[in-house]
């Protein structure tokens, strides 16, 4: 896409050239990034993205900080390509979360900004995907390069950019290192760091028509398990007590609490139970995922699948001697993100800088989640799609358009030297000189 000059005013027409002259330098750094494999906590490939993101923030004057993790339940682990998925959870490794911290020191009340992204991708660090690739229709295929290193590399560019050019603001960046598998071990850093701030802005790749999400429904994980009694088959089938027909009903049950129109989704996958078909199964455990439009939904969908569980063990124990017994494990975590007043403003800003800069920029609401949830979660509107524009995310012909890495530093680096000059809120303008 190209982007128009004549509605930005000096400053802004610099910050446009100082991001095209780096194009080519960008598509190099954003190459560099999608060949380190930070998919299925891989340790080794966080560690050297996170340092390489360190090295550029602290360039800028960030100030840096890694926040140990937090260990997830062991219940959350699905170990469904085990040899023995009844083996106890091995242990994991917990990485920390980067925080970058830039304050001017000029004691001007200052828009207080919170950047965040993550450095993980869904993408097997040992399969084929590996690198990379340019097409000939501009767009470039590699892991991770949508979702989310374009939009890590958008957000260094433009704090990059503003830097070079003598504009300082205050920022604070957080570098998120699970927030695919649903930020377990990042989420409470991550909402003690937000507290305080007064704008979230999270590069999320942008959807498809460049829409801007600003609404999300929230998420949870459940797990069911069932308890019963191991019998062989031919010879003592009645001393059996099986926990896949216990796990059978109740995920019938749990199902049947969905209802998407009423924003309350439901959805059980995977499952398992049983060794063999000559022995009655002893233990059989499902996985779910919640999504919910709002906190009363969330707390109504925990009790519900509570209920369903007590009221199945009621049920089995009046039908008969030592029944199978089954038990709820649940982390509704991911609050929803509503639409707020706050989030409308902060959008239309976002919107106004888009199309000063010649794209449109519809708004859109989705049920999938993010780190903006938990940020919001903290009391600090957020906006979350700032980031590339691409396709076939989380798939193996994930790409990214190649043009959308300055279209959307620009976009970026303006929004932020905006928020800066005019404040926000009840924030005023920091009334900083602009050369």
């Amino acid at each position: 896409m190209t982007i128009r000059l004549d509605r930005l005013d000096e400053f802004e027409r610099r910050i446009a050239d100082a991001v095209r002259t780096r194009d080519a330098r960008m598509r190099e750094e954003l190459a560099a990034m999608v060949a380190i494999p930070t998919g299925f906590n891989h340790t080794p490939g966080l560690d050297a993205l996170r340092d390489l993101l360190a090295d550029r923030l602290s360039g800028i004057g960030g100030v840096l900080e890694r926040i140990p993790g937090v260990p997830r339940p062991t219940w959350i682990k699905i170990r469904s390509g085990s040899d023995d998925p009844e083996a106890a959870a091995v242990a994991e490794d917990v990485p920390p979360m980067l925080v970058a911290r830039h304050a001017v020191g000029d004691g001007r009340d200052a828009t207080r900004l919170m950047v965040c992204g993550h450095l993980d991708t869904v993408h097997d660090p040992d399969g084929p995907f590996q690198e990379l690739v340019e097409a000939a229709d501009g767009i470039a295929h590699g892991p991770g390069a949508m979702d989310m290193k374009g939009g890590l590399l958008v957000a260094i560019s433009a704090l990059e950019v503003l830097h070079e050019l003598g504009r300082e603001i205050d920022w604070t960046v957080a570098l998120v290192p699970d927030e695919e598998t649903g930020t377990y071990f990042s989420e409470k850093a991550l909402l003690d760091v937000a507290k305080g701030h007064d704008v979230g802005l999270v590069l999320e790749p942008a959807l498809v028509d460049g829409s801007l999400v600003v609404e999300r429904m929230g998420s949870g994980a459940f797990m069911i398990e069932a308890h019963g009694r191991a019998a062989h088959v031919g010879r003592a089938f009645a001393e059996g007590r099986s926990a896949v027909v216990a796990i059978a009903q109740a995920i019938l049950e749990i199902s049947a609490l969905a209802d998407p129109d009423a924003g309350r989704i439901v959805n059980i996958g995977p499952m398992h139970g049983g060794q063999v078909t000559n022995a009655v199964a002893h233990h059989a455990r499902c996985w779910g995922n919640v999504r919910y439009r709002d906190e009363a939904a969330r707390v109504a969908l925990d009790a519900e699948i509570r209920a369903v569980v007590d009221r199945l063990n009621a049920s089995m124990a009046e039908a008969g001697d030592d029944p199978p017994r089954l038990e709820a494990h649940t982390a509704f975590i991911r609050a929803a993100k509503p639409a707020t007043p706050e989030v409308m403003t902060l959008a239309e800003r976002a919107r106004q800088a888009s199309e000063d800069l010649g794209h449109p920029m519809p708004f859109a609401s989705t049920g999938g989640v993010c780190d903006g949830n938990v940020i919001q979660q903290a009391g600090v509107p957020t906006i979350d799609t700032l980031g590339v524009r691409g396709g076939g995310m989380h798939r193996p012909d994930e790409h990214i358009q190649l043009d959308s890495l300055v279209e959307r530093t620009t976009l970026f680096a303006i929004l932020m030297h905006r928020l800066d000059r005019d404040g926000f809120g009840d924030r005023p303008g920091s009334g900083r000189s602009i050369s």
